[in-house]
């Protein structure tokens, strides 16, 4: 048995697919592409494969990572040359690498994401002034946000969630306003243990701030994403355990 991590981008129209038919994409791809992929025991036997977390729909990113569980070994260039030749259009393999049967599992490790976010205003503000707005936002020891969630066996009955997102933003930074474009670059909590989407930051901020945004403007690219070793940030194929 060997397990291969690879890093992927996921741009043009295929960023518009949901993460289940994501899956099936890459399962069709292993089969046409005659990549020797371990299958599950039992009735109904699947490709082992694992994603790190799943992208929103409409989405586009420079860094998704993948595991998947190989028969037998295939070299990391002819792995990803095979893939890339039966992968469709806006999806390709950058990097792979072989880890170890101990290896944590990507979605165990994940914790951070860095994104770049691009979203209109609809009035002529220059950067100074964006650029302040931020600053007040983050300066705040609480944002929160509200969630409505339904009560269990009540059909018509919701309640209303309150949760303090600032502790899961780690960075944001203005890079510029022009044309009424608002370029941000955000560091995000990432993962099992706490999970905030850039469109929720967003929203949040022309909330609390009053900056005139165009919330259905927001395009949202995922740079990459990160682990944390020994204190320090890095990314999934940066330290593997080797076999």
């Amino acid at each position: 048995m060997f397990k291969i991590r690879s890093r992927f981008v996921k741009e043009d129209d295929i960023i518009f697919i949901s993460h289940l038919d994501l899956v099936r994409v890459f399962e069709r791809a292993m089969r046409r592409g005659n990549i020797p992929i371990s299958y599950s025991k039992g009735f109904n036997p699947h490709p082992i494969m694992a994603f790190a977390t799943a992208l929103g729909v409409g989405v586009s990113s420079q860094g998704e990572y993948i595991d998947i569980q190989l028969d037998k070994e295939v070299h990391t260039e002819e792995f990803k040359t095979t893939l890339n030749a039966v992968l469709p259009k806006g999806l390709k393999i950058i990097e792979s690498k072989y880890i170890s049967k101990d290896e944590d599992s990507l979605m165990s490790i994940i914790s951070r994401s860095l994104y770049m976010v691009k979203f209109k205003i609809t009035e002529n503000i220059d950067f100074n002034v964006v650029h302040a707005a931020i600053d007040e936002f983050l300066s705040r020891e609480e944002i929160i946000e509200e969630k409505e969630k339904k009560i269990k066996g009540r059909k018509y009955d919701v309640k209303i969630q309150r949760k303090n997102i600032r502790p899961n933003i780690y960075q944001m930074q203005l890079l510029s306003v022009e044309e009424n474009t608002v370029i941000l670059k955000m560091n995000l909590a990432t993962g099992s243990v706490a999970n905030l989407k850039p469109e929720v930051v967003v929203k949040k901020l022309k909330e609390d701030s009053l900056l005139p945004i165009d919330v259905e403007s927001i395009r949202i690219q995922r740079l990459e994403l990160y682990k944390e070793v020994e204190g320090q940030w890095v990314t999934p194929l940066d330290v593997l355990k080797r076999i």
